[in-house]
């Protein structure tokens, strides 16, 4: 990696700068990129063509790590392109090639993160094509909301969905996209789904891969949250077909009528995890 003129930092896009090793015939534009450093995995957006903010012509080569914070000045990165996003496009202000990055990310939302057992990161995929045979493994997240009561919100799937349409299941659960953390993907699922904010802490992780009929399967690392609400939910139709507040005892007591992650997670709850006022 070379030093830049970090103006990528400015807005929120710091890049590394990266010195090509040999010649290449690689297409100019943006891609999604896995990136690897002291042989860590990281997801992010690389960059292949003239800098136009600075009024280049010869091509160079960047990229943008997801959720990545070190300082790698003179270190060596190897940079895998996954999948071509879009051709250069001539940009001539810092909040233009903003709004162009923020585009960029966009375009990976029907993205999954690809792991393994170990969680990993191995690249990306479709996310409906990783969800049909017996799907590839990928990164989710399982939400767990408690009321004042110390009672689980719980809903049941909509019939839109592909996989465990009509289900019962635990408050909110989703892929996480690859630009995201566990975190931020728990946070916007809530207000995707449910209409609601909640302060998340992570429990614990795991695996499990589970059939939908012949609709296709789910096959995930899963990181569960857990936190507490106030609010009365606003169900998203196309999401929820209903909701309810249960006791931990009863659900447990009835764990087979639940999705298969679920019923993994109500057995590893504990009385400790239930925020309760």
């Amino acid at each position: 990696m070379v030093k830049g003129e970090a103006v990528g930092r400015k807005i929120g896009f710091p890049t590394a700068n990266l010195e090509l090793v040999k010649k290449t015939a690689l297409k100019p534009g943006v891609y999604a990129a896995l990136v690897t450093l002291k042989r860590q995995n990281y997801l992010g957006l690389a960059y292949f063509g003239p800098r136009y903010i600075f009024g280049d012509k010869q091509n160079s080569f960047e990229v943008f790590i997801f959720n990545f914070k070190q300082n790698i000045y003179g270190k060596k990165l190897t940079v895998k392109l996954l999948k071509f996003l879009r051709p250069p496009k001539a940009v001539k202000s810092l909040d233009g090639l903003k709004r162009l990055l923020i585009q960029d990310l966009t375009r990976l939302n029907d993205q999954v993160v690809l792991v393994n057992k170990e969680d990993k990161i191995l690249g990306i995929e479709d996310k409906v094509k990783a969800h049909q045979g017996r799907a590839k493994l990928h990164r989710a997240i399982s939400v767990q909301l408690f009321n004042q009561k110390g009672e689980l919100l719980i809903q049941q799937r909509s019939k839109y969905k592909k996989l465990f349409p009509l289900i019962w299941a635990n408050t909110v659960c989703t892929d996480v996209r690859p630009y995201e953390t566990y975190l931020a993907a728990a946070e916007r699922r809530l207000k995707e789904e449910i209409g609601l904010i909640a302060e998340l802490r992570p429990a614990f992780k795991f695996f499990y891969a589970a059939p939908s009929g012949k609709s296709g399967w789910e096959r995930e690392v899963d990181q569960v949250f857990f936190g507490q609400v106030s609010g009365r939910p606003r169900p998203n139709p196309g999401e929820i077909a209903s909701w309810k507040y249960v006791s931990l005892k009863a659900a447990q007591a009835r764990v087979k009528i639940f999705a298969p992650w679920f019923r993994l997670i109500l057995k590893k709850i504990k009385p400790s995890d239930i925020f309760k006022t």
